[in-house]
């Protein structure tokens, strides 16, 4: 089964830091050096990184800057509120410079994405002249944002490492580094990697010495190998950690009874995402601080709109309200949780399908009757709402998110305990159960996936 890598490897779609923005973004070349002389706009900050007692730290405007970061599509003024002094983007669009613009005012810096096109995208390394057309619309992006007070740093490219053959895109990201590094004296430059292999980390230190620090894209399974493989490639510069969180849906092999008889795969609730989300900043991010780790960005700051999963990850549900592992979050970055807390579904045992819980390849007949039970908690104590909803599988609402469920099969949806009727068409399919604190807009959410015959 083909994996959608990490969601957001098939296609260029995270360029998008906003639901329903358009991919495309061409700028006349070239931009005049400061673009932002028509709106009243403090100067770039200045971003340098140090190295002293063996212990790699970035600096803006003089003060330590240790990044708390949020990979996003959704809500991202909303991750200072938690605690985060930073958002990640992906790439250029007709709303970088609003964004830019509201991370200012919400007083976060932005690590901007450039996107650079990879082989997963169809495009020919070997090409020169795509190759040409394609560096000369990142210089014209560069030079039109390079002076916004927003701005800590570029990254080229996101994962362009990913199922690849052509090394020469390193070379690539090589030039973009060494151009940004002859117009914008004030930001540095990073790449983000699919993985932290050691044989590849070296091969972007050989290829690509332009690039200041390294970023890795790394879930759950792999984190705590992510140190010792760049010690392994003698990487000599800092790091950040530009996604994390819970095993993906692509890292199954090694939890077989997670997957199904069928391919569904079984979603842990977003009780147990929140322990892993605060184990892997705990213990195999923060700890590395003085050790090359410059920061980190939990993923995904917002709600999905691709995915094998719909439902994998997100901080977020589509209404803004939080799950536990933006509770998480803040703690990690603050040392306090929430005045209040998500509701709690403790465990995938703690969701059943006819008696039995998601595990165990649960099948039924087409059109029959079932029945569903969710046992959840407030920690505050405060009163829970129950929705109920089922999607077939690989089904995608417009924005690519969580569709509507299918209706009329849910006798009442609103309650902790419910009977419903199987889909009359055969296939696979999953039941998802909200549990809302509406007074504090927090969620929880469990799921089971099962086959109708």
């Amino acid at each position: 089964m083909l994996s959608v890598r990490k969601l957001f490897n098939l296609l260029p779609f995270f360029i998008l830091t906003l639901p329903g923005l358009s991919c495309s973004n061409r700028y006349d070349y070239p931009i005049p050096p400061n673009s932002f002389s028509e709106t009243e706009l403090p100067p770039p900050v200045k971003v340098t990184l140090s190295k002293s007692s063996g212990s790699w730290k970035m600096f803006v405007n003089g003060t330590e800057f240790y990044v708390k970061g949020a990979a996003t599509n959704n809500f991202f003024e909303n991750a200072k509120e938690f605690g985060a002094n930073t958002i990640r983007t992906y790439g250029i669009t007709e709303q970088t410079r609003v964004i830019l613009d509201k991370a200012f005012k919400a007083g976060l810096q932005v690590n901007l994405g450039i996107y650079i096109k990879r082989e997963l995208d169809g495009f020919d390394y070997n090409n020169d002249a795509a190759v040409k057309e394609q560096l000369e619309q990142v210089k014209a992006d560069v030079i039109r944002f390079k002076d916004h007070p927003a701005l800590l740093c570029w990254s080229i490219g996101n994962e362009v490492d990913a199922s690849y053959t052509n090394t020469k895109v390193w070379t690539v990201v090589n030039e973009v580094a060494k151009f940004i590094h002859q117009v914008d004296p004030n930001h540095p430059v990073t790449t983000a990697l699919a993985n932290s292999d050691a044989e590849k980390v070296k091969l972007v230190a050989q290829m690509a010495p332009q690039v200041d620090i390294l970023s890795i894209n790394s879930y759950a399974p792999n984190v705590p190998q992510l140190l010792a493989n760049l010690t392994s490639a003698n990487w000599q510069k800092p790091y950040m950690v530009t996604e994390f969180g819970p095993r993906g849906t692509w890292q199954m092999n090694p939890e077989p009874a997670r997957v199904l008889s069928w391919g569904g795969l079984v979603e842990q609730t977003s009780t147990e995402k929140e322990a892993d989300y605060l184990l892997v900043y705990q213990n195999h991010i923060y700890p590395n601080r003085t050790k090359g780790c410059i920061g980190s960005f939990v993923f995904l700051w917002g709600y999905q709109t691709h995915g094998d999963v719909l439902t994998w990850f997100g901080l977020f549900d589509k209404r803004g309200y939080t799950f536990a592992a933006a509770d998480a979050m803040q703690y990690a970055w603050t040392g306090s949780y929430p005045a209040n807390r998500a509701p709690v579904i403790q465990t995938r045992n703690h969701m059943l399908m006819n008696n039995k819980k998601a595990e165990e390849n649960i099948t039924v007949a087409r059109s029959s009757s079932n029945t569903a039970t969710v046992t959840a908690s407030d920690p505050e104590g405060d009163v829970l709402t129950y929705s109920w909803m089922i999607y077939k599988e690989n089904t995608f609402g417009a924005d690519g998110s969580l569709p509507n469920g299918i209706g009329s099969l849910i006798t009442d949806s609103s309650l902790p305990a419910i009977t419903f009727k199987a889909p009359g068409e055969a296939g696979a399919y999953r039941l998802v159960v909200f549990v809302s604190d509406e007074t504090h807009k927090k969620v929880a959410s469990a799921v089971i996936p099962f086959l109708v015959n």
